[in-house]
């Protein structure tokens, strides 16, 4: 889906919050789509954790051919899911359960996303930061050029508000911002593995 072609690097995001991103990306995009992730969340998580060690009390309707029943369930477990982005101490109350893993789980089966792949990669990085040269120069040019490329966009969507500019406009500038705070993540990544990398030594020497 378009809204997920491009996204931030997520340099410093927290797990919840990379989850988060995609999850308000998705319920703006399509009618109904926060509904049905948070119906296939409950459904993953109520299949694959036992009851008695849930610390989430979603609400499960008595009869799941009733449709009023279900969305009225619905309503509730929105607010559950909702509430655990929002609010720091929600989210400690069930961290043991990992719900934010069920909430990607169930967009990457809804919307074909990467998200579980970005969290994988968070978890067990395998991209190297750029170290010689030859690879920071290369990163260099590709920053100023997505820089340049997103700071002319804005100049022509900014001009008299944004009132005034499509939707695919608007789309189309937040992608392009996306990547260029992307590349910009890139660099830091640099400097704190390179930073990192001499703390190590250090370490070594003292030991």
């Amino acid at each position: 889906m378009k809204i997920f072609t491009m996204r931030p690097s997520f340099q410093g995001y927290a797990y919840s919050h990379i989850v988060q991103w995609y999850y308000d990306r998705a319920w703006n995009t399509m009618t109904g789509a926060k509904r049905a992730i948070v119906a296939r969340t409950v459904d993953l998580y109520i299949s694959e954790v036992a009851e008695e060690h849930r610390t989430v009390r979603f609400n499960i309707p008595e009869n799941t051919d009733d449709g009023d029943e279900f969305l009225a369930c619905n309503k509730k477990n929105i607010k559950i899911i909702d509430d655990f982005f929002a609010d720091n101490a929600v989210r400690s109350k069930h961290f043991r359960d990992c719900l934010e893993i069920f909430v990607a789980r169930a967009i990457d089966e809804i919307f074909e996303t990467d998200l579980c792949d970005v969290l994988q990669q968070r978890m067990f990085p395998e991209q190297v930061s750029p170290q010689t040269q030859e690879e920071l120069d290369m990163l260099l040019a590709e920053t100023n050029s997505s820089y340049t490329d997103a700071v002319n966009e804005c100049v022509r969507v900014f001009r008299n508000g944004l009132g005034d500019d499509s939707d695919e406009d608007l789309e189309i500038l937040e992608s392009k911002l996306l990547t260029a705070r992307s590349k910009l993540d890139r660099n830091v990544g640099a400097i704190e593995s390179e930073l990192n990398r001499r703390k190590e030594k250090q370490r070594s020497k003292s030991d």
